[in-house]
């Protein structure tokens, strides 16, 4: 053969022995062998590697069995711990090895050159070590040079995968003595040589093996157990050796930097799933030693965090190659063992920002798919949901793991009674997914928090309650010496209580009925006292008997005793303050109430911001900018703008301290402080004090506001940062150290279209639970909306649409569609003109239509709107009209310039007749809204006190503007009507107030005012006793109102022109009854506080 022709073969022969193609290397070694007695001993030896490789790719092995006690620390010799690491796999006593190893040994007597010498023995080596002769294996290698050959001439290429393997044969013949450095200076003089004579930019693992014979086997349960992987990587097995031995030898430094090294590299080989069971133990080892670093006061810096967070997104990366699907009832060890660590770990390295715990919620949400039906799974899922601020999926997530609960606690409570009966049956007793009793009370008392404080749904977090103490009654019956279940601590069953009484005084607040109102008062009191005894170092039981002694009891003296202890136990939190405030006004001390808000507001985050914007410091184009991104404008109240802006001058915003929840509560105890002002220096001071009170409102809820169309639920969160249930797979890290998905091309998404696996679990426990998720899931369908056409008194003005950022198409508004309407209400308009003058002689009862008002009219005084009655007798004539969405929308009204916000909402496609998505964010847009509106209102409050009834008109409509919806508002819009003797409008407005809120007391009291000065008394006395039965069995204005009401009826029945008529006059017994309401309203005058206690109640 020509020497062209014979150095074309071997480089063929060398390409061939880098990538394993050892078929290839058969046929090319029997080529080479034609050149003459010269090529026949290289031929012979790279045969007989290629017989080798071959023979090792058909062997079988489980590589869980062969690895299982990697990475664990054992009892070595001497009594000190170590860490276990196996020896690589061989497979002796097997014939077809034995017979390449006797043919091999007979190539070893014939002539060779140094460069097949060398080849000869690492080929020769191999054998002996995976025939398990070690001995043999180490005589062979121990001669060789410890440096890379390039002079080689036969395999310039393959001569250094040579190096590298004898280089680690090496390394572990050291270990087998015990000589742990010297393997460890091996293995990194191998990998430092290798590395540099491949290049920095190449891989330096390579799996080599036969594509689909290589495939690793999942087994009928799921799991990888067997692989045709090649049995040792010689570069892999040295990255993987030097790492433990760091570790071993105590250089936990070196230790860990091995260890990273190792992931980072196996995470771009292919196929990604290639020693997936190792790599899933190292990480794990990699994961174990950086949390006892952390712990032993390591600073957890953002790099620290990440390369935490990143690791056990590969951890679940790793277990999703080794294991499929779940059979019925299958439960995982290496599972739940990560979801214990992940959730630990973010504790631990406090990753609590909000794509911190989207990066949890994801490793949770893919572990549901990896064990069946985990309650543990379902536990870590709430907490972290409820934590995140999505309290509608956190809700799924309970609901469900109380089901698979209950299930266990019945195999529970037969293996309690087995065990004491002296049976054997202890089913359910070691399950390796078995709740701990402690776990699932502490889940139920999270569960209670979240019912009742985030969802508002009291019933629910009592019947929670029950459950749980149902659950420790069993126990406690079953086991009463504890000798199977530990005694319950006292701390869990005080928190059980504290929330009891807390859903307790929160019924007992809501009740209409005396009865059932006293009933849940006294169960209130009882459970809270007892909460307080169990756990006296508790702020939620001291501040939760302080609100009910206020609200239910009007005890003031030992409300003030528990308030005093909670704010002594935490400082910190404001809403023990806030009741200890609140409680002096009742007492007419505004002086010591004034001290006592100042002192707790120093206490919070937020105080440097108040005292900024008090002294000034903000700027006042930079209020201005604010007011306009909330959504409003002070245009239509031009004097009102003048007086709050004269006072707002200086240098620059100052920046948020804290988060919004601090600031919530540090901004409604400002509030507080305002209304106390008024009292002490007189209104005037209140108002000089409002302009700094919308500086610390653009603070605080600045960043609500921000949040535009968020809801804040996990499903589009995690769309928004190219999150998805599917996004970690292995090969999520192959264009770098756990790099995340491409996010212009983001993996598929079990999320996307507003569905996640606890919903869909949820639905899949529940049948109860279909109906809702179809009408009231995040974007799940809804009924179409029927036409609505919107009148005047229902859409904002012109300024007002501007001013909440609502963008009118004026060009659709105009179009020829609408004039049909146009005309219709402009008729309307007309008619009303002629029906609605308002003449006490000629008054005519006005239906309200509450249901349809988004924003009331303004409170102009002589406006003519349209009334109701013409509202409804035009409804059944208006033409329909039809939008491009399905929708009908109300054309404009003429020369109005926008749309109610009911239609523009509709035609948004966002309905305004079902409640949002309970999150976080939608919670505090609530909140911001309420806020805003209160202190339009305080405002509002203090240009009535000094009778300056045109501008308190018009902050009242801000109010409006801030919450269309607010009863409050309404109301004093209403008060204002009254004040001008326009009975209807106002009877309207109360009328609105109460329909959005039922309990609305002086919205009920109004209205019965307007009954009495209507002439319908029977009706005002019977809405003021109800007021009285019901929610206003405390408020003085009530019962003042009725005393004067009886007063009247009495008047109307004795002429009490004569002594003897004075005499039967106080004889009778609605004179009585009105002199002892009056009494009792002067009574609760004595104790009102500025602000009601309510306000507190979640």
């Amino acid at each position: 053969m020509p020497p062209s022709r014979q150095q074309t073969t071997v480089k063929e022969i060398d390409t061939a022995r880098c990538v394993g193609h050892w078929h290839a290397v058969s046929s090319l070694a029997a080529k080479y062998a034609k050149h003459g007695p010269s090529g026949q001993v290289f031929s012979s030896i790279i045969s007989g590697e290629a017989e080798l490789e071959e023979l090792l790719l058909t062997v079988t092995w489980d590589q869980r069995k062969h690895w299982e006690n990697d990475c664990v620390r054992d009892d070595a010799s001497g009594g000190q711990e170590r860490l276990h690491l196996g020896y690589p796999m061989h497979i002796s006593n097997n014939p077809s090895l034995e017979s390449i190893e006797k043919n091999m040994v007979k190539h070893g007597k014939r002539s060779m050159s140094p460069d097949e010498t060398y080849q000869y023995k690492v080929i020769l080596a191999k054998i002996y070590f995976y025939n398990g002769k070690f001995d043999r294996c180490k005589e062979t290698i121990s001669l060789l040079p410890g440096e890379v050959d390039e002079s080689s001439e036969l395999s310039p290429a393959y001569m250094k995968h040579m190096f590298i393997t004898m280089m680690v044969i090496r390394g572990i013949m050291l270990e087998m003595e015990g000589n742990l450095a010297s393997a460890h200076r091996t293995y990194d003089k191998a990998l430092t040589a290798f590395r540099d004579k491949l290049g920095s930019q190449a891989d330096i693992v390579v799996p080599r093996s036969h594509g689909a014979s290589s495939a690793n086997t999942i087994t009928s349960t799921g799991t990888l157990t067997s692989s045709k992987e090649e049995l040792v990587n010689w570069p892999e097995e040295a990255l993987y050796r030097r790492a433990m031995l760091s570790l071993s030898l105590d250089d936990e430094s070196n230790g860990l930097d091995g260890l990273a090294s190792y992931l980072h590299h196996l995470d771009n080989v292919t196929p990604p799933s290639f020693r997936a069971l190792r790599r899933m133990r190292a990480n794990r080892l990699y994961m174990l030693t950086m949390r006892t670093s952390i712990k032993g006061g390591t600073l957890i810096t953002p790099e620290v965090k990440l390369d935490i967070i990143q690791s056990h997104r590969r951890q679940i990366a790793l277990l999703k190659s080794i294991y499929g699907f779940p059979r019925a009832d299958e439960t995982r060890e290496d599972v739940l063992y990560e979801i214990d660590n992940a959730y630990s770990d973010w504790t631990l390295i406090h990753a609590d920002s909000r794509t911190e715990s989207l990066c949890l919620l994801e490793i949770l949400y893919e572990t549901v798919s990896l064990t069946y039906n985990s309650p543990r799974v379902l536990r870590y899922l709430m907490h972290t949901l409820t934590k995140f601020g999505d309290y509608h999926e956190a809700r799924l997530a309970l609901n469900t793991y109380l089901v698979l609960v209950e299930r266990q606690m019945a195999a529970f409570k037969k293996m309690i009674n087995a065990a004491i009966s002296g049976g054997s049956d202890n089913s359910g007793a070691n399950a390796v997914d078995s709740e701990d009793i402690e776990d699932i009370l502490e889940s139920v008392i999270a569960g209670a928090h979240l019912y009742l404080i985030h969802l508002s749904e009291p019933h629910e977090c009592l019947s929670l309650i029950h459950f749980a103490n149902d659950l420790i009654d069993d126990i406690e019956a079953n086991d009463p010496s504890h000798a199977v279940v530990h005694e319950i601590p006292r701390d869990i069953k005080a928190r059980l209580a504290l929330w009891k009484g807390a859903v307790h005084g929160k019924l007992a607040q809501k009740s209409r009925e005396p009865k059932n109102r006293a009933d849940h008062h006294n169960a209130a009191l009882q459970l809270l006292q007892h909460a307080v005894e169990q756990s006296p170092r508790s702020y939620d039981a001291h501040y939760q008997l302080s609100l009910e002694l206020a609200i239910g009891a009007r005890n003031i003296s030992a409300a003030t005793v528990a308030a005093k202890q909670a704010v002594a136990l935490d400082p910190k939190r404001l809403e023990a303050w806030h009741v200890l405030a609140l409680l002096s006004t009742s007492r007419k001390d505004y002086a010591k109430a004034f001290q006592i808000c100042e002192t707790a507001l120093k206490q919070s985050e937020w105080w440097s911001v108040y005292t900024d914007v008090q002294g000034g410091n903000l700027q006042a184009s930079m209020m201005e900018q604010s007011r306009n991104h909330l959504g409003l404008d002070l245009q239509q109240g031009k004097s009102t703008q003048t007086s709050l802006s004269s006072s707002a001058e200086a240098v620059s915003l100052p920046s948020r301290p804290g988060n919004v929840e601090s600031g919530i509560a540090f901004f409604d105890l400002a509030l507080t402080q305002m209304a106390i002002i008024s009292r002490l220096r007189g209104h005037d001071a209140c108002l000089k004090s409002q302009p700094s009170m919308f500086a610390l409102y653009g603070c605080i809820y600045g960043p609500v506001h921000s949040y535009g169309n968020d809801l804040g639920d996990v499903s589009s969160a995690m769309d928004e940062h190219h999150l998805a249930i599917d996004a970690l797979t292995l090969s999520a890290f192959r264009t770098g150290a756990g790099e995340a998905p491409n996010r212009h091309n983001p993996a598929p998404s079990q999320t996307s279209g507003r569905k996640s696996l606890a919903r869909s679990l949820a639905r899949s426990m529940f049948s109860r639970h279909s109906l809702h998720t179809r009408y009231f899931s995040h974007g799940g369908e809804r009924p179409p909306l029927p036409p609505l056409v919107v009148s005047s008194s229902d859409r904002p003005s012109a300024t007002a649409t501007k001013s909440a950022g609502t963008h009118v198409d004026h060009d659709t508004a105009a179009s020829s569609d609408g004039d049909a309407s146009s005309n219709l209400v402009e008729e309307a308009a007309n008619s009303d003109s002629a029906l609605g003058r308002r003449d006490s002689e000629h008054l005519q009862r006005q239906r309200s239509m509450p249901h349809l008002r988004r924003s009331s009219r303004d409170s102009s005084i002589g406006s003519h709107d349209l009334t109701p009655e013409t509202y409804f007798n035009a409804l059944g004539r208006s033409p329909r009209r039809t939008s491009s969405d399905g929708l009908g929308i109300g054309s404009s009204l003429k020369g109005g310039g926008g749309s109610s916000s009911t239609a523009l909402a509709m035609k948004n496609g966002t309905s305004v007749y079902y409640t949002q998505v309970q999150t976080r964010i939608s919670k505090q847009r609530v909140l911001a809204q309420r806020a805003l509106c209160s202190l339009w209102l305080a405002t509002a409050e203090s240009y009535i006190m000094l009778e300056r009834i045109g501008e308190a008109g018009n902050t009242v409509s801000e109010a409006l503007l801030a919450w269309p919806e607010s009863p409050e508002a309404l109301t004093m819009r209403g008060q204002l009507e009254l004040a001008h003797k326009e009975y209807l409008p106002a009877l309207n407005e109360f009328h609105a107030a109460v329909s959005l809120e039922s309990s609305n007391i002086r919205a009920s009291v109004g209205l019965a005012r307007v009954e009495y000065l209507l002439g319908r008394w029977d009706v005002a006395l019977g809405l003021l006793k109800n007021v009285t039965r019901a929610h206003g069995w405390s408020d003085p204005e009530a019962w003042y109102w009725l005393g004067r009401l009886e007063r009247e009826v009495a008047l109307e029945q004795v002429d009490a022109d004569s002594e003897a008529a004075r005499e039967k006059l106080a004889q009778l017994p609605a004179m009585k009854n009105a002199l002892e309401y009056m009494t009792y309203a002067l009574d609760l005058e004595s104790s009102q506080p500025v602000r009601p206690f309510s306000i507190l109640r979640p």
